[in-house]
């Protein structure tokens, strides 16, 4: 088993020890106070969520860290007076926390980076260096801007500036006598025509000349907008280091602690040696900041740098929740940070298999300390995109933290209101002649889980085993059958439905992807799919999630799924519509099965109409068909009277049934001559979908089959379609 808990001692050897102890979020630990006066009363250890007393005594107990990765400052006290205070360290157990977890807060404020300077970072902002920071908050800036010097990409970037230097050219002028020396030029002709104050010129080209002429000088100057940006951020990052290394020069001096100064000793050192160059000796000092500025944003060397400050920025200053209820400044919620980076992750594969960038503006917002942003939560983010495949166009709409609630809308629950992290709605395109019935995707960011199995379970679980109180779960921080049947809850509960899939860290050997078809076909389903950070930005698992959208999307526009067929005739059943709404009914699929029903007059038509039944000749008499005829079976009934030059459809509700002579004459069937095959109908008003067919075309179809005047006839809604005028 890996260990959860570092001293000290276990620890030096680390790339960047803050702190004496570190633990590992999501496990419950065991503590003691010692050493303590008998004498002081109860003790309280701030914060008190974190930590759980056995007794009132408060001298032991259990630590519980929660979810929150970071700093974490603990005061003890007894009554009003403070005992002492110490630090540790929260480590993240799904992600590395030295690595996968940094580069989740890199590919968040990476993405953010353009849209902030777009929107938020007004070009006259003043910017001064910050000497007020939080050492503890500012520690976990430190990660990054290691992490960032020692790349190759900023040591390049580097190298850049300092090669070629963005350069600007200064004109100055000053006031000489005519007899000096000069550079003839435009200007100097200028000035020997112009009037003003001259003086004789004896024996002359010309009788005069001006009395004072002013030479230009142009000279090259590094002193430019983005060389004081690239000084600026250069003595920015050496002042977080400073802050940093004053809080733990402040601190209890330990191996951590003076590891830690010399780690920041060394990467200040660097940062001095950049800034001696002779490039930066003539730059002054930024007074407003250049966002509009091209070079910063196209030059190579200056775009890396410029970027880098952002994301630096952003990385430790976005605000992940409406009000901080973290225990400590350098505290933040794993969780709610994998919960934003799969949203990201999962909006850059839907732009791309839509093929657009999606406005990610929705999701931030400015905020009134300068170039802090936060993600909402709580707040519906809706994402748009049109995509198409097999000619069929198709509405894409990612959601985040919609609610559905209960209601009679095209998205709600029918139950309890319910929530899913991120929804992906597919919908016909505005125009979209071949239409469907709209699908949702439900995704739930489970940073918790680690392991498929803890969602899905063994074949051989039982039912009503509580995952939670097991030791395993307990030690490995999971929880959890109950994600499974949340994802079941989301499918069963909300209309349109069509599958509900977890998002988690990953630790599968394989990673692939788990789906549980429901039954032939892609959906409706369930399933899990693995989302994790990497080093170079490509989230491990987002090609197989790629994948699976894609399928979805084809899925969606194939016209002869068996999911689409009973996506249309449930809603046929079971639509509601909403007040004021006009009645609307689906073109069938092209392979719908249609029987061809012959009404031989007025009187039969009436017929049908009143009682909602058609009649078949049963076997025995010509054009009869016996009981087991497979268009009987049939899905629609289009009616078609010659006599009257009338179409009408209908949907079989029924079995056929046979009815006697006797029984038809007593339902008032006009002139019965035999059995027949009686099915029940359900009667379509007016729709759009038979727009074009007449009664002429369809008697000639029939005849073209083959069969007797009046013989009922089978065939598809896609051949049905083909008879219409005009088309």
């Amino acid at each position: 088993m890996s260990p959860t808990l570092w001293f000290s001692s276990s620890i030096m050897a680390s790339n960047n020890s803050v702190d004496a102890v570190e633990l590992l979020e999501g496990i419950e630990y065991r503590y003691a106070w010692e050493d303590v006066r008998a004498d002081v009363g109860s003790l309280i250890a701030d914060p008190e969520e974190v930590f759980q007393p056995d007794t009132a005594e408060g001298k032991s107990g259990r630590l519980r860290p929660g979810l929150a990765t970071g700093t974490v400052r603990v005061a003890l006290r007894a009554g009003t007076n403070t005992l002492g205070h110490l630090e540790f360290e929260v480590r993240s157990r799904k992600l590395s926390y030295l690595s996968e977890y940094r580069w989740m807060l890199r590919d968040i404020a990476e993405r953010m980076t353009e849209l902030v300077m777009d929107r938020f970072a007004v070009s006259d902002a003043h910017f001064k260096l910050d000497d007020t920071r939080d050492a503890v908050t500012l520690y976990q800036r430190f990660t990054f801007l290691r992490a960032m010097f020692e790349s190759e990409n900023f040591q390049g970037a580097l190298r850049e500036v300092i090669r070629r230097p963005h350069t600007a050219w200064e004109t100055t002028g000053e006031t000489v006598r005519p007899g000096a020396g000069i550079r003839a030029d435009s200007s100097v002709l200028r000035q020997f025509a112009k009037c003003g104050s001259r003086s004789a010129w004896p024996g002359g080209v010309i009788a005069s000349v001006p009395s004072r002429l002013e030479r230009k000088r142009t000279e090259a100057t590094h002193d430019t907008a983005p060389n004081r940006f690239v000084k600026f951020a250069l003595e920015h990052w050496r002042q977080i280091l400073g802050d940093i290394d004053r809080g733990l020069v402040e601190a209890r001096t330990t191996s951590a602690t003076t590891r830690g100064r010399r780690e920041i000793a060394a990467v200040t050192s660097q940062l001095e040696e950049v800034l001696h160059h002779d490039v930066f000796a003539e730059v002054g000092a930024l007074t407003r900041f250049p966002a509009d500025d091209q070079v910063l944003q196209k030059r190579e060397g200056y775009r890396d740098i410029f970027k880098a400050y952002v994301e630096t920025e952003f990385a430790a200053r976005l605000s992940w929740q409406s009000s901080p209820e973290d225990f400590g400044a350098g505290q933040r919620d794993v969780a709610t940070l994998y919960e934003y980076w799969a949203f990201i992750q999962l909006s850059q594969l839907v732009g791309e298999l839509v093929g657009q960038t999606f406005d990610m503006s929705p999701l931030v917002r400015s905020r009134p300390d300068g170039l802090t942003v936060g993600i909402r939560t709580g707040v519906e983010t809706v994402l748009t995109g049109i995509v198409e495949r097999f000619d069929r166009r198709m509405t894409v709409e990612l959601c985040f933290n919609r609610t559905y609630r209960r209601g009679t809308s095209r998205n709600a629950s029918w139950s309890k209101p319910m929530r899913p992290d991120y929804s992906l709605l597919i919908s016909p395109a505005n125009g979209e002649p071949a239409t469907f019935e709209p699908i949702a995707l439900h995704f739930d960011a489970k940073y918790r889980v680690d392991f498929v199995k803890e969602i899905f379970g063994s074949d051989d679980d039982e039912g009503d085993v509580d995952p939670v109180r097991t030791p395993e779960r307990l030690e490995r921080g999971g929880a959890l059958r109950a994600d499974l049947l949340k994802m079941h809850a989301y499918r069963d509960a909300i209309h349109r439905t069509a599958g509900a899939y977890v998002l988690y860290p990953g630790g599968d050997k394989e990673e692939s992807g788990l789906q549980y078809p429901e039954y032939h076909e892609l959906l409706p389903g369930l399933g899990a799919f693995v989302l994790r950070p990497t080093e170079t930005g490509l989230a491990s698992g987002a090609l197989s999630l790629r994948r699976f959208i894609s399928n979805v999307l084809d899925h969606v526009a194939t016209r002869l799924t068996k999911h689409e067929r009973s996506r249309y005739w449930l809603e046929d059943a079971y639509g509601q519509l909403l007040p004021g709404q006009p009645t609307r009914v689906l073109a069938p699929p092209p392979d719908t099965t249609v029987l061809l029903a012959f009404v031989k007059s007025r009187e039969h038509w009436n017929w049908i109409r009143d009682l909602k039944v058609y009649n078949v000749r049963a076997e025995g008499r010509r054009g009869g068909v016996h009981a087991g005829a497979a268009l009987l079976q049939s899905q629609l009934l289009l009616l078609y009277c010659p006599a009257l030059g009338e179409v009408g459809v209908a949907r079989i509700v029924s079995d056929a049934e046979e009815i006697s002579t006797a029984g038809m004459a007593a339902m008032d069937y006009p002139e019965p001559r035999g059995n027949y095959w009686c099915v029940q109908l359900q009667w379509f008003e007016q729709v759009p979908w038979t727009r074009g067919l007449s009664s002429y075309s369809i008697e000639a179809y029939v005849r073209s089959l083959g069969l007797a005047y009046g013989e009922p006839a089978s065939a598809l809604w896609g051949e049905v379609r083909s008879l219409t005028d005009g088309e």
